[in-house]
C-alpha cells in the first residue's frame, strides 16, 4: 500500500508480508503434523490467514470482543436478531455473522449470549447460522465483551466434515483450556455440544464408539503454548472394526509435584486451576484402560467393558510424537497429546506403583450410570473404573460402581500387565495381586448378597484363599484355602484372551455351574428368586455365568446348612447317640450318631472340592449325601 502511495515498505513491513504470504501458503498445502517449525504460538494469529487473523489474541489468551468494529451494534441486538458482518481484502464478502441467543450450559444454566460465526472456508455458511466443517464459533455468556467459549470445526482434507475440533474454554476472558477432538475412522462425530460447550446430555451421545481420541490441554500463559492436562487423552480402539470400541485408554496429565492430599482427583477437578510453576513439568500419574474381552459390544450392547486396568505412577508426560501440529489450527496451533497407535504399549509397559485390576460382572441397581435405554446396564463410555474405597488410588476418577464389580489390587512396582487363569474360580486375575474382593447383590432383583474376598496368603503372585460371607454376617459361610491354585499364566495379547475366555472360559463354567446346580437340585430343591433367574437367561454370556454364580452358591449355601443341621440333631440327640443299642447290621441304615458324622466327613470333603472348583468331582458325592440326608429324616 505505501509503495501504491509513492512510498515504501520498511524492512519489518516486508518481513510480516513475506511471513503472512508463506503461512497462507502452508495453511492450503501442509497437512497437520507438517511444517510444524512454523507453528503460530498464541499471540502470534496476525500472522495467519485472515479467518485467524480475526480470532487472534495476546500471548496470555486474552480475548476481548468489545475492540471489534462491530461490537456496538451486536450489543444493540434483541434475543434471536443477528447481522453479517462483511470482510474485505483476501476474504470473500460475507463470511462472518453475530447473532444474539438465549443458550443453556452443560449445566442447565440459561444465559443470554453473544455468537459470532467466522467462515473460515468461505463457504457462505453464516447464511444458514454456520455448519460444522471449517467454521468457528466465538461465544460471550452475558455479552460483556469478554470471551467464555470457542467452538473451532477443522476439515483436514476438504472432504466437507469435521476431521479435528477445539472446545477451547476461557476464564474472565482469558484463554485457560481446551478439550480437542480428533476422528480418526471419519464417521463425522466427535463432541457432543450443549451451549457452546462439552455436554449435550452426555458424552455417550457424542463418539466413544469406533477408532477415535478426545484430549485436554492448558494454556502456558508465559509461553503462550499448550501443555497437556487433565484426561490427555481419551483414545478408543475398533479392534474388529465392526464401529464399536474394544478397547479405551485414558491418561491423567497432572504436574509431578502435585499434592496427593490437596487434589486427589487432580485430573477430574483441578485442571481449572491458574498456571503456576510446577505445571512446567507435567507426569502421566494414572492410567487406565478397558477391554471388551467377550467381544459383545455391538448396536444393541455399545461400550461393553467388562476388564480394566486402573495403573498408579509417575513419569514426565513426554513423547516420542506428542506434539500434534494442524496449520489449520488457530494459535497455539501444536497441542501436546500421545500419539494414538502408540498408546497401548505406553500403557502395557507403564511403570506401576500399584495396580488395581477390576471386572464388571453384572449390573447394579443402586445406581444407574449407563444412557438411555442402557442406562441401568451400567457400562461406561470411559470404560471399567476403579473404586475410591478400600485402596485408596489417586486420580483414577468417577463414577463408579460398587456392586457385581470385582476388584483387585497390588501395591507391588510392576512394568508390565500380567493376568493368569485360576481354575478354582474359573476366573481371570491380576498376576501379583494380594487382595481382592466383590460385593454381591442388587441385580436381577436382589437385594445385599455379601460378599467374596480372595487373597495371596503365600506371596507367589496366585490367590489361594476365598471368604464367602452372606448377608451382613461379619463372620464367613464358608472359608477355601488351596495348597494348588491350579493357575496358568496369559499371554498379554487381547486377541488370544478373548478367544480363550469367550470359547474356552466362559463356556466350561457355564457348563459346569450348570451339572452341579441340577445335580444339587435332585438332593435339595431350592427356589431361585424370580429375578435371579432371569438374570441367568439374559444379557452377555459373562452376565448370564455371574448370574448363574450367585444362584449355585445360594442354593450350596442352603443346602449345605440343612443338611449339617440335620446330622447337628442328631447328634445331640441321647436316644441316638449310643451305639450299643443299635444292632451292627443296622447302623448303616439307621438314624444313629454314626450315620450322622459320616454325613458331616462327606459335607467336609464336599466343601472342599467345592471350593477348589472341582465341581465334577464334588457332583459325585452328592448322591451318597442325598441317601445319607434320607436315612435321617
Amino acid at each position: 500500500r505505501n509503495m501504491k502511495d509513492g512510498g515504501y515498505m520498511d524492512k519489518m513491513g516486508c518481513i510480516r508480508c513475506h511471513l503472512a504470504i508463506f503461512l497462507m501458503i502452508c495453511s492450503v498445502y501442509c497437512t497437520p503434523g507438517h511444517c510444524q517449525s512454523q507453528a503460530l504460538k498464541c499471540g502470534q494469529g496476525q500472522y495467519g490467514p485472515w479467518w485467524m487473523q480475526q480470532t487472534a489474541m495476546t500471548k496470555q489468551g486474552e480475548f476481548d470482543l468489545s475492540t471489534k468494529p462491530w461490537w456496538n451494534q451486536a450489543k444493540e441486538l434483541h434475543i434471536g436478531q443477528s447481522f453479517i458482518v462483511e470482510t474485505s481484502g483476501l476474504a470473500k464478502s460475507c463470511n462472518m455473522l453475530v447473532r444474539r441467543e438465549m443458550c443453556a450450559t452443560r449445566s442447565g444454566k440459561k444465559v443470554d449470549a453473544i455468537v459470532w460465526v467466522i467462515d473460515d472456508d468461505s463457504d457462505q455458511s453464516v447464511f444458514a447460522g454456520g455448519d460444522t466443517d471449517s467454521d468457528c464459533y466465538v461465544v460471550d455468556y452475558g455479552a460483556d465483551g469478554l470471551v467464555d467459549r470457542m467452538v473451532d470445526y477443522i476439515d483436514n482434507d476438504g472432504d466437507n466434515d469435521p476431521d479435528e475440533m477445539d472446545i477451547r474454554y476461557f476464564t474472565k476472558g482469558r484463554l485457560n483450556y481446551s478439550w480437542f477432538g480428533m476422528d480418526l475412522d471419519d464417521d463425522n462425530r466427535m463432541w457432543s455440544l450443549r451451549g457452546y460447550e462439552y455436554g449435550g446430555p452426555s458424552f455417550f451421545e457424542a463418539d466413544p464408539y469406533g477408532d477415535g481420541m478426545i484430549c485436554m490441554n492448558k494454556l502456558n500463559p508465559n509461553a503462550g503454548v499448550w501443555s497437556p492436562v487433565s484426561e490427555c487423552p481419551f483414545a478408543f480402539y475398533d479392534t474388529d472394526r465392526d464401529g464399536y470400541s474394544e478397547m479405551v485408554i485414558r491418561i491423567s496429565a497432572v504436574p509431578m509435584s502435585y499434592d496427593i492430599n490437596l487434589h486427589p482427583d487432580y485430573a477430574n477437578s483441578s485442571y481449572a486451576l491458574p498456571w503456576s510453576q510446577e505445571m512446567n513439568r507435567m507426569g502421566v500419574v494414572n492410567i487406565r484402560y478397558s477391554f471388551d474381552i467377550d467381544n459383545g459390544s455391538n448396536r444393541a450392547w455399545p461400550l461393553h467393558y467388562e476388564m480394566g486396568f486402573n495403573l498408579v505412577g509417575s513419569t514426565p508426560y513426554r513423547f516420542d510424537g506428542m506434539e500434534h501440529f494442524n496449520t489449520k489450527r488457530r494459535p497455539p496451533q501444536v497441542i501436546c497429546v500421545t500419539p494414538w497407535q502408540d498408546l497401548p504399549n505406553i500403557a502395557n509397559r507403564f511403570e506401576a506403583k500399584q495396580t488395581g485390576f477390576s471386572w464388571h460382572e453384572n449390573c447394579d441397581d443402586t445406581i444407574a450410570i449407563g444412557y438411555a435405554e442402557h442406562e441401568k446396564n451400567d457400562y461406561r463410555w470411559e470404560g471399567v473404573f476403579w473404586i475410591w474405597e478400600r485402596r485408596f488410588m489417586e486420580n483414577t476418577g468417577g463414577p463408579c460402581q460398587t456392586w457385581n464389580v470385582r476388584r483387585e489390587w497390588s501395591g507391588k512396582p510392576a512394568t508390565q500387565r500380567r493376568l493368569y487363569y485360576s481354575d478354582v474360580d474359573k476366573r481371570i486375575h491380576l498376576f501379583g495381586a494380594e487382595e481382592g474382593w466383590i460385593q454381591v447383590g442388587h441385580f436381577g432383583g436382589l437385594g445385599a448378597v455379601g460378599e467374596i474376598r480372595m487373597f495371596d496368603t503365600d506371596n507367589n503372585g496366585y490367590f489361594d484363599r476365598w471368604e464367602v460371607y452372606l448377608g451382613e454376617d461379619p463372620i464367613p459361610s464358608r472359608v477355601s484355602s488351596v495348597r494348588n491354585e491350579r493357575a496358568v499364566m496369559l499371554g498379554f495379547d487381547f486377541e488370544s484372551i478373548t478367544k480363550r475366555y469367550t470359547k474356552q472360559i466362559l463356556p466350561e463354567a457355564i457348563a459346569a455351574n450348570q451339572k452341579f446346580i441340577d445335580a444339587m437340585s435332585q438332593v435339595y430343591e431350592f427356589e431361585i428368586p424370580e429375578g435371579l433367574q432371569d438374570a441367568m437367561n439374559i444379557g452377555s454370556d459373562n452376565f448370564r455365568r455371574y448370574a448363574q454364580d450367585v444362584a449355585r452358591e445360594l442354593h450350596y449355601q442352603t443346602f449345605r446348612k440343612k443338611a449339617t443341621e440335620q446330622a447337628h440333631e442328631v447328634l445331640r440327640s441321647q436316644a441316638t447317640g449310643d451305639l450299643r443299642r443299635i444292632k451292627e447290621i443296622e447302623i448303616d441304615k439307621t438314624k444313629n450318631s454314626q450315620t450322622a458324622w459320616t454325613l458331616l466327613r462327606i459335607l467336609a470333603e464336599l466343601d472342599s472340592l467345592y471350593g477348589q472348583g472341582k465341581l465334577d468331582k464334588a457332583r459325585a458325592l452328592l448322591p451318597d449325601i442325598a441317601k445319607l440326608c434320607e436315612i435321617l429324616e
